[in-house]
């Protein structure tokens, strides 16, 4: 038995995960294995580097900067959110991740992006990465708002569009418990219509019909997911850290006070949750003999 880290992505409603991860990091409290789906993935590698603070100062002071998020970005470099800008000169000299740390991390990373050829989920974990993190930049490229990113032989995108919520994965690796933070509410369920006409993505997509298909079926695949949750929570076997209400921000917010607000949201649930996550992890101790 293990327990994994299983986070959401949501674009800048990532500022929740920001919030409940900061609180875990204040209290020392880590896990053998992470899975981190797009703003998740973002979330992860601050996290493993143990940067407490880090989420929060770059979405805080760069959410406004047109290099970060922006239609001039997605007209300039094809990207809404300026990945160059991202993982280059901010990860390296404006808000430095600590690259040693990360990869000498014990911690298992393992982040999710989107095979446009096979429509389905690839994991990377993180000694398959450079300093320019390409599996976090591909899970982190949306659909017609990023250029599909080409890595090991795959032609990648979002892993949300396959697996919004990694905990399937988590399981297959042997994880029997797990810690989800998720940024939508318990009410929330993904609407059954696709975000984009199959004409659209037909158009778009041209020469991936199963990423076509992947697409078409997000919204059963993610209120899916969300039963899977669900199920573990109820059978004791995951705490679920989620928004008690809707997050009123988009993927694309912009207002830094609003996403304040949401990394307080984050940072308050996270602190709630402390003791179930502290007694699922006492759990793992226990029947491993480590407690």
């Amino acid at each position: 038995m293990s327990v994994g880290l299983v986070l959401e992505g949501g674009g800048t409603r990532g500022a929740y995960t920001s919030g409940v991860l900061d609180v875990l990091l204040e209290e020392n409290i880590s896990f053998p294995s992470v899975y981190g789906i797009s703003a998740g993935a973002c979330n992860a590698v601050s996290f493993l580097a143990g940067q407490h603070g880090r989420n929060f100062e770059i979405f805080y002071n760069y959410i406004r900067d047109e290099r970060y998020l922006s239609v001039a970005s997605l007209y300039k470099t094809g990207a809404i959110f300026g990945f160059d800008f991202i993982f280059g000169e901010l990860f390296h000299e404006l808000v430095p991740l600590d690259y040693d740390k990360l990869f000498s991390s014990p911690v298992r990373l393992r982040v999710g992006a989107t095979d446009l050829r096979s429509g389905e989920i690839v994991f990377f974990d993180k000694e398959e990465m450079d300093d320019m993190l390409v599996p976090v930049r591909a899970s982190s490229s949306l659909p017609f708002v990023s250029p599909i990113v080409s890595y090991r032989g795959y032609e990648l995108l979002d892993g949300g569009c396959a697996m919004p919520i990694p905990l399937e994965q988590s399981l297959v690796d042997g994880n029997s418990l797990n810690v989800v933070v998720l940024t939508r509410d318990a009410a929330y369920r993904k609407s059954m219509r696709s975000d984009f006409p199959r004409s659209v993505l037909r158009v778009k997509y041209a020469d991936y019909p199963n990423f076509v298909q992947t697409m078409l079926g997000r919204g059963a695949a993610y209120n899916a997911e969300l039963e899977l949750c669900r199920v573990e929570e109820r059978l004791g076997r995951a705490v679920v850290v989620r928004p008690k209400s809707p997050l009123l921000v988009s993927r694309y917010e912009k207002d830094p006070e609003r996403l304040r607000a949401v990394y307080e949201l984050g940072r308050a649930d996270g602190l709630e949750k402390l003791g179930e996550i502290r007694a699922l992890l006492a759990r793992d101790g226990e029947e491993n003999g480590t407690a």
